[in-house]
């Protein structure tokens, strides 16, 4: 009998509270503290309700010990808190035992994959550890980078685990997970295939660009059964600009226009025109103008604008105006960007004492709540969260990037980001429709394994955008990704990676049918490219 898998629906072995005024040593044996704080954890429905109640003391993190024998693990893979940050983010390891799993986990014992994890939509910000010994699970209810001064009790997580069958594929086995935890995602009515300008234009744009964009997308879309999104990206702002240090400022206000554009109103119309449904970029949560001293987040990381904090209600009212003004022009898809970079930065894991306007929600509720004004001022606009925490937008975004930047300038970031993220395949249409970002076609970079990467895209079911300098393909190259838009349309075509398993960085695929699809991205650079500079 293998040992790789432990009931999480049972009581912990041990619970653990940090609050906001423990030591750094509160884990050490001889530093505990008496329990001070409320907890339950009730089964109900199959999963473990860890219910938190207020307390005295604020609580930062709360930590559960299930103690068991995992001692036959092979290889375990973890999720990534938001977008994949290079292969290594949710990569398939041995036992790491100090390492970070968030959300959930999986564990192959070289018979059956087993899962772990926490449902979609938690109100605290959850992470796994495994070693031989047992599991542990961090619930990070924290403020800012200090304690939740809660008002009623909360329902941080819910727990979930599944024990694998043998008779299953692994990828099968996490695709059936991914939709234990999230049992209500919300999905995107038809396929989202399409062009992105920012990885050949980079913010450098004007209306008559765009209209030149969305001619070449309907000649390249034109075998589709669907409409193609033409989605503009940062640059259409009055706040955009870049100086020679490549300093970008991509601030708003939102109802300010760049020199480029006299109406968005009328650059939708014009998108609709041609046969195209119009998409727009927006950050949220970073305007240049002055607002009133308790709308600016506490953390001021941005030098170019004013950070907001989505705690406050004035903050969430003006976000819902800017989302509810972009639906209005007429954009069927509203990209919203930077919000855990704008609230917990890139070390969300940072304690210190400071906190949002609101101190009796989590940070995982606030975001939870930005999420949900976005959506609803956004209509019937579909809405693609970039820079979100996965976990916490399925159920209520219906489309989500599954990556960190790819790149219009070295294909190694596309290798790295765009590509790994196939890693993620179990969650599409499971979570929602993820989106592995933009296969881009400049003169810097190659065109077909950029190709190659769209198609990877498209008959997986990913969302399928490119990035496509005008009149940069021509011949074969424009026959072959008329075809690949043909298959994204539809909805793609069932293929699933068959090197899922162990592999940090899926290369071959196949349909229900038996039809392969085999990439070799280290071609281009006759292996992988180690030393990077510039943007991406």
């Amino acid at each position: 009998m293998k040992h790789s898998f432990i009931n999480l629906l049972r009581q912990p072995d041990s619970i653990l509270f940090q609050f906001e005024d423990s030591g750094i040593r509160f884990e050490e044996a001889d530093s505990r503290e008496e329990q001070t704080a409320r907890m339950e954890y009730r089964i109900e429905e199959n999963a473990g309700c860890i219910i938190l109640y207020p307390s005295e003391r604020p609580v930062k993190r709360v930590k559960l010990r299930w103690r068991g024998d995992m001692s036959d693990s092979m290889l375990l893979t973890g999720d990534a808190l938001e977008r994949i940050y290079d292969s290594s983010t949710a990569a398939w390891t041995g036992m790491i035992p100090q390492r970070m799993l968030p959300w959930y986990f999986q564990v192959y014992d070289g018979e059956k994959l087993n899962c772990f994890g926490v449902k979609t939509g938690a109100d605290a910000i959850c992470c796994f550890q495994c070693d031989d010994s047992g599991i542990t699970l961090w619930v990070d209810v924290r403020n800012g980078g200090g304690g939740v001064r809660l008002k009623e009790p909360l329902l941080a997580a819910k727990v979930v685990c599944r024990e694998g069958d043998p008779t299953e594929t692994p990828f099968r086995a996490s695709k059936a997970f991914c939709s234990q935890m999230c049992d209500r995602p919300v999905l995107p009515q038809t396929p989202i295939f399409g062009a992105n300008n920012w990885y050949w234009a980079y913010g450098k744009l004007n209306h008559d660009i765009v209209m030149t964009e969305t001619d070449q997308l309907m000649e390249m879309c034109r075998d589709a059964v669907h409409d193609p999104y033409m989605v503009i990206d940062a640059g259409w702002q009055k706040g955009w600009y870049r100086t020679r240090e490549n300093i970008v400022g991509n601030a708003g206000p939102w109802d300010q226009l760049g020199a480029g554009f006299s109406s968005m109103e009328d650059t939708a119309g014009r998108i609709k025109e041609k046969g195209a449904r119009p998409g727009l970029w927006f950050r949220p949560l970073c305007t240049s103008v002055q607002v009133p001293g308790e709308w600016e987040g506490p953390r001021q990381m941005n030098q170019r604008g004013i950070v907001l904090d989505p705690s406050h209600p004035d903050v969430l009212e003006l976000v819902a105006q800017d989302t509810a003004r972009i639906a209005k022009w007429g954009y069927e898809l509203i990209k919203h960007d930077f919000t855990t970079i704008d609230t917990l930065s890139f070390h969300w894991e940072e304690d210190g004492n400071w906190h949002y306007y609101d101190q009796t929600i989590t940070n995982a509720t606030m975001l939870k709540r930005l999420y949900q004004t976005i959506q609803q001022a956004a209509g019937d606009a579909v809405v693609l969260g970039c820079n979100t925490l996965n976990h916490l937008a399925a159920g209520i975004h219906a489309a989500q990037r599954s990556s960190e930047d790819t790149s219009g300038r070295y294909f190694e970031m596309t290798r790295r980001n765009g590509i790994a993220s196939f890693i993620r395949l179990p969650q599409n249409q499971s979570f929602f429709a993820i989106d592995p970002d933009c296969a881009a076609f400049t003169e810097r970079v190659p065109v077909k394994e950029n190709l190659d990467f769209l198609e990877a895209c498209a008959v997986t079911g990913c969302i399928t955008l490119a990035s496509v300098t005008p009149g940069i393909l021509k011949g074969n190259d424009l026959t072959r990704i008329r075809e690949i838009y043909r298959i994204a349309s539809l909805g793609g075509c069932g293929a699933v990676p068959v090197d899922w398993l162990g592999h940090n960085i899926c290369s071959r695929f196949q349909t229900p049918d038996g039809q392969r699809f085999s990439y070799d991205w280290y071609r281009y650079y006759d292996g992988v490219r180690n030393f990077l500079s510039g943007l991406n």
